[in-house]
């Protein structure tokens, strides 16, 4: 045979050889798990450095001070100033907790108003257990029963400041007595956020504290960069690989259905991005503390980017829900969908997480002019010229309103809005303004009236 055939020949083998390898490392690679049902091994890779940016999950997101009559939120761009005086009170140390005290409505609400006063407020109630092993660096050691507050007064009119633990739900207060407090740091941060600071009026709405703004107010708009992970991220981290088990998929119209024995399933919405995931083999969290840490531990399996953006935002103590939503410079941040929003739900059925591909990581410089924004008085005029009744509104917070850039998938603008909670729901004051909307609210209202 010449020496060409036997090129040829050789050739043709080694090609046939390299083709059988490559088909075998084709088919042993995880990331064929698609769209197809299909079944895949997913091992976790947890990221230390996320870890370490939880510490303000469970902290208050929002702060006033009181200053000669008047109370202000205090903001200041650019800057987390709940996260600044969270430093300037680290090193204090809790010795004593008093006794429970009821006031009268009247009562509490000249509290709020006590001159020389910080206020530290959660986004929802928070329990002592919690409070006393996350906030100071050194936990008190002889602690009472556990006890739920939302808000912490901080006197600072003498030498050494005093520390009020309150409920504002049931107007209860606890004083507490501490050691190595210092007033020195807290009032550099006051000093440095006085002149961007915004004059409001803590009121109830319809058993609810707001905080109503007393005049037109501008704030400037924001830019975050996003991060867009795949479903397999998640996966990866929710589904254990530890089971030994496969994780099968298969797509039934626009969702995509994962599951792990007859324990866990997650399924992604491909229209809006969003991600149910349940685990019924969970216990259920029947007290605020064990819901609470519940929800923490959970959120911190997602291994978000920008997890340090979170906070908790609103305990749901029906169906034991925990909402962990973004912020940007102390204020909310909402959309349509569950964009920069994770609820964790604890029930006989396990638990429950509901999420979004989509989440904020760092904060972008923007030349944006700052919006211009009515008082809170002329938004619920408003409402009421279009015919909502003061009593329909639940509730009503300045924030941000999450929306993608058109010219950049990557980037994600935040414009500051009025939102307004009706039939539990929270949309932009200006969309409640809609005909169509007004409309349907008036409906149902005369439904209910009927």
């Amino acid at each position: 045979m010449k020496l060409s055939g036997w090129i040829l020949r050789v050739s043709l083998m080694t090609m046939v050889a390299l083709s059988l390898i490559f088909s075998w490392l084709i088919w042993q690679n995880p990331s064929r798990l698609g769209r197809q049902e299909s079944s895949a091994t997913v091992k976790t890779a947890p990221d230390t450095a996320v870890g370490k940016q939880t510490e303000y999950l469970l902290m208050p997101t929002t702060a006033y001070a009181v200053e000669s009559g008047q109370k202000q939120l205090l903001f200041k761009p650019d800057t987390a100033v709940t996260g600044q005086l969270h430093q300037a009170l680290r090193n204090w140390r809790i010795v004593k907790v008093g006794a429970k005290a009821t006031l009268s409505g009247a009562a509490y609400t000249a509290l709020l108003q006590t001159d020389q006063t910080l206020q530290l407020k959660y986004a929802g109630p928070i329990s002592f257990k919690l409070f006393n092993t996350r906030y100071f660096k050194h936990p008190a050691v002889n602690t009472p029963a556990d006890f739920q507050f939302d808000r912490l007064l901080i006197h600072l009119a003498d030498k050494t400041p005093k520390l009020t633990l309150l409920n504002d739900e049931t107007h209860t207060k606890r004083e507490v007595t501490l050691k190595n407090a210092s007033a020195t740091q807290v009032n550099e941060v006051l000093t440095s956020v006085k002149a961007t600071s915004l004059p409001v009026t803590e009121k109830k709405l319809n058993g609810k504290w707001i905080t109503a703004f007393d005049q037109s107010i501008a704030v400037t708009p924001y830019a975050f960069l996003l991060d867009q992970q795949n479903a397999n991220h998640f996966v990866s981290l929710l589904m254990p690989s530890s089971q030994g088990n496969t994780v099968d998929s298969r797509e039934i119209g626009n969702e995509v259905i994962y599951t792990l024995n007859d324990r866990y399933r997650m399924t992604l919405n491909d229209d809006d991005d969003v991600v149910q995931y349940e685990d019924s083999g969970s216990a259920k969290a029947k007290q605020l503390t064990a819901t609470l840490q519940a929800g923490y531990k959970a959120i911190t399996k997602l291994n978000l980017q920008g997890v340090n953006t979170m906070h908790y935002a609103g305990y749901d103590k029906t169906n034991h829900t925990v909402t962990f939503r973004s912020y940007a410079q102390g204020l909310p941040i909402f959309n349509d969908v569950y964009n920069g929003t994770v609820e964790v739900t604890n029930s006989s059925n396990g638990l429950a997480m509901t999420f979004s591909l989509n989440n904020l990581t760092v904060a972008i410089p923007t030349k944006q002019a700052a919006v211009s924004l009515p008082s809170t008085a002329d938004v619920l005029a408003q409402l009421a010229h279009a015919g909502y009744s003061e009593t329909s509104v639940q509730d009503i917070q300045l924030g941000y309103y999450w929306q993608p850039q058109k010219d950049n998938s990557q980037v994600v603008d935040l414009t500051p809005t009025y939102f307004v909670k009706i039939n539990n729901e929270y949309k932009r004051y200006t969309e409640w303004l809609l005909p169509s909307n007004a409309g349907q609210i008036n409906r149902a209202a005369t439904q209910i009236v009927q």
